[in-house]
């Protein structure tokens, strides 16, 4: 069975559509409260974990950038995990931004007023505030996907469909989705599935080696994983014996290949002291 992946500047109303369509399909939902099981899961701080999937990595809050790639990464891990059992109508967790081209799984944009408020607030001087709400909002997405992904959320490229609300009424959005996930294009198959398992594996190598390296990058492809890592020569034997060393616990690699690449600038400015 298909998933659908929905993300939209306006939380309230992409909640709102995305519970009434998992209602209507029968789907299982994935939001923001499956942070609290992610949490549990790897002895995080709830708060803080929700505090990294809005806001980026800052020393003054507290949440260095090692610290909230970890918190990510679990997030990722553990979202493609879920992912993995189809059914599910997902929103909140970012999944929009790290899945990508898998034929059964559908990504869906909403943008516009999102037809909140009354004909009096959507027009005049509250319609521009209200206007300038959104577009700050979306530029503070954009800069938290920036930082965690490398992709700007708003990015129309990202998704399969994009629906502008400004004319079209939510039960009327509800039915494209719902039409749209009943296409054979949709239906889950063999090789989506492998590609999917594959993205989940990467995750889970990833999230390991996270939890005590940095500069780490991670594709999987039918069971061979390729890690992708950055440091001054002098760690290389160090860090890619520990990059093996962790790996080797995970269950469905088949064969693992580790990159080096050389930090030119951390060696260029330690050269000079």
């Amino acid at each position: 069975m298909p998933v659908l992946i929905l993300t939209s500047d306006n939380e309230e109303i992409e909640t709102e559509i995305a519970r009434k369509t998992a209602r209507r399909l029968g789907y299982k939902a994935l939001n923001r409260e499956f942070l609290e099981e992610v949490a549990n899961t790897h002895g995080l701080d709830p708060k803080k974990l929700a505090h990294a999937m809005d806001n980026t990595p800052s020393l003054l809050k507290r949440m260095p950038e090692k610290t909230w790639n970890y918190f990510l990464s679990c997030v990722e891990m553990e979202v493609l995990g879920k992912l993995l059992e189809d059914d599910w109508v997902c929103w909140g967790l970012g999944a929009h931004l790290y899945v990508m081209v898998v034929s059964h799984v559908l990504k869906v944009k909403l943008i516009g007023n999102l037809n909140t408020g009354s004909p009096k607030e959507n027009s005049g001087k509250s319609g521009q505030v209200r206007k300038k709400m959104i577009a700050d909002e979306t530029g503070k997405k954009d800069k938290w996907s920036m930082a965690a992904f490398n992709r700007k959320q708003s990015d129309a490229d990202l998704y399969d469909m994009v629906i502008n609300l400004e004319q079209i009424q939510e039960e009327e959005v509800i039915e494209t989705l719902v039409t749209t996930l009943g296409y054979p294009r949709f239906k889950a198959m063999t090789y989506s599935k492998n590609t999917l398992s594959d993205m989940a594996l990467a995750a889970r190598v990833r999230n390991a080696l996270l939890k005590t390296l940095t500069d780490i990058r991670v594709t999987a492809d039918n069971g061979t994983v390729v890690v992708t890592t950055t440091s001054v020569k002098r760690e290389k034997t160090k860090k890619i014996e520990a990059i093996k060393r962790i790996s080797e616990k995970i269950e469905g690699i088949g064969y693992l290949e580790v990159h080096w690449n050389k930090d030119i600038l951390t060696e260029a400015s330690t050269s000079f002291r």
